[in-house]
């Protein structure tokens, strides 16, 4: 008897323990999910819900709404422009504060961390300022280097830079992660390295980066997944004008949702939000198995 209930016990207190967390994950994660699904499949009516039942028309009339194919251009564009100019700032900070040989590292972790504390509408704010045609520090310094004067934010052309520019300060969680991979570089082998006179560009190139490699591939997945998800900072910043010139996916969900000019589609915009969701995970799917493969 005594085996039996020590046997129980073994079985069932790990998923005591795991089971909050299972039942918080599938209610608030999965059921959204499901959910949303459903509601896609239908003309949703939110005084007398559901509404009628469409089956997949609201996916076929998005694939016919331009403002659907501008929306994934602009998210794309969104995704290349944040890979380019704020993915690989962490990885330089990171590798410059492992080479700090004393206490200051300890410091210069603090103030990269620091700007990720800052919420982001402050620094939005802060940035429609620098932004500003009119007053702001952008076209000051613009004029100062022999450019031109440009509205950022007004201008097609520029807004996605002006909305994604911001990040190239870099710092937050990325920094101390990247900093902690490469201190656990075992010693032996950048000693035995550093025999061989790998210093410098090579010991960054043949012995830092491929022994964070994991942490970098995970990292670009999830800057991924985040950009093609993007919504506050073009809501912020624009509300993807001008003309529709900074709408995001993301954005256009919510605006068919909540703009009062969409009446409310919920039918569509879950529609819409189930084509991001299946299009990471696609990429997602893909990035990862081409990890293990080249691994």
């Amino acid at each position: 008897m005594d085996k039996l209930k020590y046997f129980s016990s073994k079985r069932t207190m790990p998923w005591l323990f795991v089971l909050p967390g299972l039942i918080f994950t599938l209610f608030f994660r999965y059921y959204p999910i499901i959910r949303a699904f459903w509601i896609s499949l239908f003309d949703y009516d939110i005084a007398n819900p559901p509404g009628i039942f469409i089956w997949f028309k609201n996916y076929f009339n998005i694939i016919k709404l331009q403002e659907f194919k501008n929306a994934w251009i602009n998210t794309l564009w969104f995704l290349v422009l944040t890979v380019i100019i704020t993915f690989f700032i962490p990885i330089i900070q990171a590798i410059f504060l492992s080479e700090i040989k004393n206490n200051s590292t300890k410091l210069f972790s603090t103030i990269y961390i620091i700007p990720a504390l800052v919420p982001l509408s402050v620094n939005v704010i802060l940035w429609k300022w620098i932004w500003n045609p009119g007053y702001g520090i952008a076209n000051f310094i613009s004029k100062a280097l022999g450019f031109g004067h440009y509205t950022w934010l007004s201008d097609v052309d520029l807004t996605k830079f002006c909305i994604i520019f911001p990040g190239i300060i870099g710092g937050g969680a990325a920094v101390l992660l990247y900093l902690a991979a490469i201190l656990a570089i075992d010693k032996e082998i950048l000693e035995a390295a550093q025999i061989d006179g790998c210093t410098g560009w090579q010991k960054i190139f043949y012995i830092v980066l491929p022994n964070i490699k994991f942490l970098i591939v995970i990292q670009f997945v999830i800057t991924t997944i985040l950009s093609l998800q993007i919504l506050d900072q073009p809501l912020q910043f624009t509300y993807g004008g001008p003309a529709g010139a900074s709408t995001s996916v993301g954005l256009l969900i919510y605006k068919t949702s909540f703009d009062a000019f969409s009446q409310a589609r919920f039918g569509r915009s879950s529609a819409i939000g189930m084509v991001l969701f299946f299009f990471i995970a696609i990429v997602t799917l893909i990035y990862l198995t081409l990890d293990r493969k080249s691994s």
